[in-house]
């Protein structure tokens, strides 16, 4: 090689820390699911154990808290296509 060529060269930049994008990514979503499935189970288990219905409103909180979740994973993942673009 010729290093009068190499040393006239810009150097590239360097990449972005994209494995330090993905995890930041990762631990976002699971927050973002986590968060309301215990949240809302949580609920549930409080009001089953006051009113004696369970696992009825237990159910119903897992099912909401999922739902919830799947709403902030879609707002995450509209974001980071935006940030992307």
């Amino acid at each position: 090689m010729n290093k009068a060529a190499d040393s006239t060269t810009k150097p590239s930049k360097p990449e972005p820390n994209v494995l330090g994008t993905i995890l930041l990514d990762l631990v976002d979503t699971a927050w973002r699911i986590a968060t309301p499935v215990l949240l809302f189970a949580g609920i549930g288990i409080f009001i089953d154990k006051k009113i004696g219905s369970a696992p009825w409103i237990t159910l119903l909180g897992v099912v909401i808290g999922f739902v919830g979740a799947g709403l902030l994973v879609k707002k995450q993942l509209s974001a980071v296509n935006q940030r992307e673009q």
